[in-house]
Parts: C-alpha cells; structure tokens; sequence
C-alpha cells in the first residue's frame, strides 16, 4: 500500500502524529511510507495522509484520529481481520504520541 505524508518541514505535532500513523498502516498492511512537503510539489496544504493517492480526512476537520484511518483504508478494501489489527495500532500510535505531549 502507498502512503504519502504531506508535511510541514520540520514536521510539527500533527504532522509527526500522521507520520506514525503512516508507519503503522506500512507495517500493518505492507508497503511504504513517503513524506513529502509542499515544496516537493504536493499540491495538498500539511498535514494530510493519503492511502493509494486518496486523501483520509478527518472528520472533525481538524487532526486525523484512529477511526478516521481505519475508515480510509477499509474503503480501499482491506480484508476485515487486518482492519481490527489496524485500528488496534492506530490507537496505540496516538496514545503514545499523546503520552510523549504531556511528558
């Protein structure tokens, strides 16, 4: 699977959460992660994580939360028991990220 980061340079907090998400859905679901910023060319404002070139939004219009995820890559047709790993990672990808904020 392509996952495709846009983002700040240097990353910022949700630029550096949608990295770690990217990481997730790669190891979960095979594939790579590419980062890339808006002088690369990306024509989409940071932050944002696109699955297979589709843009996952958020539904809050503001920061991307497990579930968003998890909706975006069931869309593209992942088999259902990868998706509960996936979400189970996802949530542990922000819980820790969330620690590392208050830390």
């Amino acid at each position: 699977m392509r996952i495709t980061i846009v983002s700040k340079d240097p990353p910022g907090g949700r630029c550096t959460l949608y990295i770690r998400y990217g990481e997730a859905i790669a190891e979960g679901c095979g594939g790579a992660v590419r980062v890339v910023t808006p002088g690369d060319g990306a024509d989409i404002q940071p932050p944002a994580l696109l699955a297979e070139e589709r843009l996952i939004a958020p539904a809050d219009g503001l920061i991307l939360s497990p579930m968003d995820v998890y909706t975006g890559i069931a869309a593209l047709g992942m088999p259902v028991a990868g998706l509960a790993t996936l979400l189970a990672r996802l949530e542990q990808v922000e819980a820790d990220f969330m620690e590392g904020l208050s830390s």
